[in-house]
């Protein structure tokens, strides 16, 4: 076990992790897979902590097992940009507040460890007194990572079958609705054209890069395997190669050709009704259950919905380390599904651990066998392995369709926003170790269908991850990490990890006169902060855009830990794990719905006090 020399433990005998796999709304079928991504990382993460591991070593591994799995919005399967590439923004910020982040980064598998790596540069000095940047964007944030020796994939390599459909389909709503728009503006199709992609870097270099880049999202068409009607109907006609055409089209024919697209008609599309439903929006993530044409040609046998009806009544932070999820201005008990993970005692004593590799690291089979333990005994024990798969095997896609008679009789038939899941991007984590230092991280693929260099709440501190750290003269020794999910344009205006770290450090609130004021408990200052300084921001107010929150914030005083989390989103799924315990405790809380907020905490206490 690493140690620090002349250093002493600080802040007690306890290291902790907690995790959260994004907010919104998770579908009953995929909470399994949500949860047990998050039991996974919040396991790997307590191995580097006992082993004498950093915080900021456990917030990367922990990350990097959210990446690695197609279910989360991050790394690997995360969604695409218009033209069909992952763009990754990830953030690392250390017990210090310093911070590393990249932005819109390409070709990188674990962009975490590419923001843990801009971390540490910043902590070398550079030559001429340079200051060392804490943020790198695009082509610059992979330039970089190849100098300091990660390994840059090729695009093909983030994305999995799941996000290529979607990528896919959404195009075509993407086009259909382009054409509506200007046919309701009495513009002609065929006079519509796409004006050329200005060159504004005369290096060789760039314009490989870009060649290599149109080649992608030319492939990707090529082989979404989405039947057109005619060939004129994609907006890359000119250059994709189809069965009755030839492929010997050259990267300089296709560069010469671009100033002459032209979008013609779109209106004989032809597609499987259940994929229209199915990307409706292209604001989720890799969670959405979009069912693959390899599936949708298969004969679909009905599937039993394994349903969870316990009731969680509201309750406070339990001084004995118990998770609980409540509403604290609801004045009588609802039905909330939250649920604990729970990993088997089998799963838990096991003496091995899947740590990621190289490749994608889906949890095992059994481990889908295995049912939550708040499952009722009556329920089927293997029924998720009979619903359709992606060919990477470890991805449940969708419910069966149409639904089946015994779920109807248990309740009402669900809505479709209520078939699918409808996840906010970013995953996050929150570590301290045995020396009390606290760091935390947060990544994410972004919305689908972005801007090629958007640049979301991910990669910047104090909007997706933040930490106060503590003062020295401070008697009770406090600090503050937080870590956000939601919409990203929204969060980056009210600045929301920052707001939120800095209201539950000094324990404040906003009244609706504007000035801030002590709150009875961190709760209330979290409500207060959700309420007034976020979904009360004149900029969200007077926004489109729905303004979706999620929080995940951890208190470290002399006494020990106090996890908080707080959500607006229809559900929100969240683990945490510390030195004392066999196993994690993961759940999924659910609010009420209607934007109603949904808080919950936990409290860690140290086994002995510091003098």
């Amino acid at each position: 076990m690493t140690q620090h020399s002349g250093q002493v433990r600080k802040a007690g005998d306890v290291c902790a992790i907690f995790v959260h796999a994004g907010a919104g709304y998770h579908s009953v079928q995929n909470e399994a897979i949500h949860l047990q991504a998050c039991n996974d990382a919040a396991k790997a993460a307590m191995v580097m902590l006992r082993n004498g591991g950093t915080a900021v070593d456990a917030t990367e591994i922990a990350i990097k097992v959210l990446e690695d799995r197609e279910i989360t919005n991050a790394g690997y399967g995360s969604n695409l940009t218009m033209d069909g590439v992952v763009e990754c923004d990830a953030v690392m910020v250390d017990h210090l507040g310093r911070s590393g982040g990249v932005g819109a980064v390409s070709q990188i598998k674990n962009p975490i460890s590419l923001a843990r790596v801009v971390l540490d540069h910043t902590t070398k000095p550079l030559l001429l007194k340079r200051v060392p940047p804490n943020l790198l964007v695009s082509q610059g944030a992979t330039d970089f990572a190849f100098e300091q020796g990660l390994s840059v994939l090729p695009h093909d390599a983030l994305v999995s079958p799941a996000a290529r459909e979607r990528w896919v389909k959404w195009r075509a709503d993407l086009k259909h609705a382009e054409r509506r728009a200007r046919q309701a503006a009495g513009i002609p199709m065929s006079r519509v054209a796409i004006p050329a992609l200005p060159d504004v870097d005369p290096y060789h270099e760039e314009q490989v890069r870009k060649r290599i880049r149109q080649e992608h999202t030319q492939s990707m068409i090529a082989s979404s395997g989405i039947v057109y009607d005619s060939l004129s109907q994609s907006i890359w006609a000119h250059s994709l190669p189809t069965s009755k055409s030839n492929t010997d089209t050259s990267l300089e024919d296709m560069s010469s050709s671009r100033t002459s697209l032209s979008i013609t008609d779109e209106a004989n599309v032809t597609e499987p009704a259940s994929l229209a439903e199915a990307a409706q929006n292209p604001l989720i993530n890799s969670t959405q259950t979009v069912p693959t044409l390899s599936s949708f040609y298969k004969e679909q046998s009905p599937v039993k919905d394994e349903g969870h009806d316990a009731d969680a009544e509201m309750s406070d932070i339990d001084d004995d380390g118990d998770l609980v999820v409540g509403d604290p201005n609801e004045s009588r008990p609802h039905k909330r599904a939250a649920w604990h993970d729970g990993s088997s005692e089998s799963e838990s004593s096991s003496g091995t651990l899947r740590l990621p590799s190289l490749t994608p690291s889906p949890p095992p089979k059994d481990a889908l066998e295995k049912p939550l333990p708040m499952t009722p005994e009556g329920e089927s024990k293997t029924s998720t392995l009979s619903r359709s798969m992606t060919n990477l095997e470890h991805v449940i896609e969708h419910a069966p369709l149409p639904p089946d008679p015994p779920r109807e009789k248990r309740q009402s038939p669900p809505t479709k926003e209520q078939r699918q899941d409808n996840i906010t991007d970013t995953v996050g984590a929150i570590a301290i170790d045995c020396y009390g230092n606290m760091a935390c991280g947060a990544s994410s693929g972004g919305i689908g269908m972005k801007y090629r260099g958007r640049i979301g709440p991910a990669a910047l501190v104090g909007v997706g991850a933040a930490v106060v750290p503590h003062n020295t003269e401070d008697k009770q020794d406090t600090s503050v990490a937080t870590v956000t999910s939601g919409t990203g344009e929204h969060m980056a205006t009210t600045m929301a990890a920052t707001v939120f770290a800095e209201r539950l450090y000094y324990n404040v609130k906003k009244t609706k006169q504007g000035t801030l004021e002590h709150a009875n408990t961190e709760d209330a200052a979290i409500r207060a902060t959700i309420e007034q300084d976020f979904m009360g921001h004149p900029s969200v107010t007077n926004s489109a855009s729905a303004g979706a929150i999620g929080v995940l914030t951890v208190k470290k005083m002399r006494d020990g830990l106090y996890l908080y989390f707080a959500h607006n989103t229809d559900s929100f799924a969240i683990g945490s794990m510390h030195s004392d315990e066999d196993r994690p405790s993961c759940t999924m809380s659910r609010s009420t719905g209607n934007g109603a907020i949904a808080q919950g905490g936990r409290a860690l206490r140290y086994r002995r006090t510091q003098r």
